[in-house]
């Protein structure tokens, strides 16, 4: 699906002030329960007793009905990380109807799914599951996911197959976006959903794509909405969710998870990889596959502030997360009565609409009748100050503004380092060719933090113009069999396809060409360090 321009730009400039500090950016639109506690996910086995191996059809109970998954559960306080609270059948598809939903292609920027024929039909149902967000407190939380089981497993009835937790991409904070609904509020982006989720259980794997918490029951008492990018808050949500999986069928699954994801959802599958040392995935994380990950610099969400004409509505999205980022955080943070804190007075009421209403969409008529651009719904007190801390070219800080001092230390904290057993998972990336959301001076960004880092990772590089959609609708396939030769005994490696490698710089980052043929810069607005 076609998306809203994520990138910021940056030109060199002498002298002048913040608003010419960039150039404008183009548009582009287009019962058993999980254990708790640390449990060395990246390094050592740990998890439940394997029941009897390879049924793949839940061992608990799921009679509940599908209204009541998103309902309030009460206190969940006393439950274990991962526990499911409720459980519902959902609907089966025939591996038929699986490929009929992936082969959709059309002009709003919809490719066909390209990969391996579908072997499997699936049983799906939706779970509601205990988490933990991620404010100080800890405060218990519980999120909603898809979970999808093979009728045909990739091994065969009677064999165990890792985890696989899929992580969503951007589609808005408000409780109708959830992808486990299919609400047609969210119907522009559910393609690149499917494209993410069905290759997996369509060739033969077990997957649970979690909803993340705040969607659920959004709206209710002690339960801050979604947030945007809180590496904390979503890392525990995927994490938990490979919990809850193991909850619905122990005795199918090994001690190995996988982790996927798309667009903000690599964002979300990568903060869960680096959380996961720290808070436990109830197994080994063996394999991470993302596509076009948004593992950015979160600073760009108050580096947008210095130039609105170039980062209007019409012209990028950035401003649009920018609020997502700080309703979110502030809410789940600082309190319900704090969430409108860094917004201009006049302009909360649109801002409250929009987080709670709007979902992922080519335009947001009622935001946009209010304001042009993120500028026109914060405090200017607030913006000119992180915008000045935020960009590079302006060298500036926060001085002793307390507000502005806690914004980018949130923002610092949400773009963590990997390290430590995190760093040592392989890792699969895939960026494709006219990727005008995530462009190649952000995905620059990306490799060059990989890499830095020193994480075992695969760049896979499509040279087809097709751009941050494409890439998983052209590539999933190549992905569910990257992660078989992985986690599964001779399972080969997967066919070249369109994975094509690129020539290393002399730091030995895989490298990005301009059209020129020059060496891509990295856009340092989203690639700090």
């Amino acid at each position: 699906m076609k998306r809203a321009l994520l990138a910021l730009c940056l030109t060199t400039i002498a002298g002048g002030g913040a608003a010419g500090a960039m150039a404008a950016c183009s548009s582009s639109s287009g019962g058993a329960s999980g254990t708790g506690g640390p449990d060395g996910s990246t390094t050592s086995d740990a998890g439940a007793e394997a029941a009897a191996p390879g049924s793949f059809a839940p061992e608990i109970a799921c009679t509940d009905t599908i209204a009541s998954i998103y309902a309030d559960p009460g206190d969940v306080s006393s439950k274990a990380k991962g526990a499911i609270l409720r459980c519902a059948h959902d609907k089966d598809m025939t591996a038929a109807e699986l490929t009929a939903a992936v082969n959709v292609a059309d002009d709003a920027g919809n490719l066909a799914y390209s990969g391996p024929a579908f072997t499997s039909g699936a049983k799906v149902y939706r779970v509601l599951y205990r988490t933990e967000r991620g404010d100080p407190k800890k405060t218990p939380g519980y999120s909603s996911a898809l979970l999808l089981l093979p009728e045909k497993p990739r091994l065969g009835v009677g064999t165990k197959l890792p985890v696989v937790l899929a992580a969503h991409g951007s589609r808005g904070q408000a409780g109708k976006c959830a992808p486990s609904m299919n609400d047609p509020a969210a119907a522009y982006v559910e393609e690149d959903f499917q494209h993410l989720v069905y290759p997996y259980v369509g060739l033969g794997f077990p997957i649970i794509a979690p909803d993340l918490a705040g969607y659920a029951n959004f709206g209710g008492a002690n339960n801050p909405p979604p947030t945007y990018d809180d590496v904390l808050d979503v890392g525990k949500s995927m994490l938990d969710g490979a919990r809850a999986l193991r909850g619905v069928i122990p005795g199918s699954l090994t001690q190995q998870v996988v982790i996927t994801g798309h667009s903000q959802g690599g964002y979300t599958a990568i903060a869960a990889l680096a959380v996961a040392d720290s808070y436990g995935a109830d197994g080994v994380i063996s394999a991470v596959a993302v596509f076009a990950p948004l593992w950015l610099s979160q600073e760009a969400w108050g580096a947008v502030f210095a130039d609105p004409t170039g980062h209007s509505f019409a012209n990028s999205a950035v401003g649009i997360v920018s609020i997502w980022y700080h309703y979110t955080h502030a809410y789940l943070l600082d309190g319900p009565s704090h969430a409108l804190d860094v917004f201009a007075p006049a302009k909360s009421a649109e801002v409250k609409s929009f987080v709670d209403n709007d979902c992922w969409a080519k335009t947001y008529p009622a935001l946009y009748d209010a304001g042009s651009s993120a500028n026109d719904f914060f405090l200017q007190s607030y913006s000119g100050k992180i915008a000045y801390a935020t960009v590079p070219v302006l060298n500036g800080n926060c001085g002793s503004d307390v507000t502005c001092q806690k914004w980018l230390a949130r923002m610092i904290a949400d773009y963590p380092h990997l390290d430590g057993g995190a760093a040592q998972v392989p890792m699969l990336v895939w960026y494709a060719n006219n990727d005008t959301t995530i462009t190649p001076d952000g995905m620059q960004c990306v490799f060059n933090r990989l890499s830095n880092d020193q994480v075992d990772y695969t760049l896979c590089y499509d040279k087809n113009p097709v751009g941050h959609g494409g890439s998983l609708a052209e590539n999933a396939g190549y992905a569910v069999d990257w992660v078989a030769a992985r986690t599964l005994p001779d399972a080969g490696a997967p066919a070249t396809g369109n994975c094509t490698t690129l020539a290393k710089n002399d730091a030995g980052v895989p490298q990005l060409l301009t059209a020129a043929g020059a060496a891509q810069a990295c856009n340092p607005l989203i690639g700090k360090n």
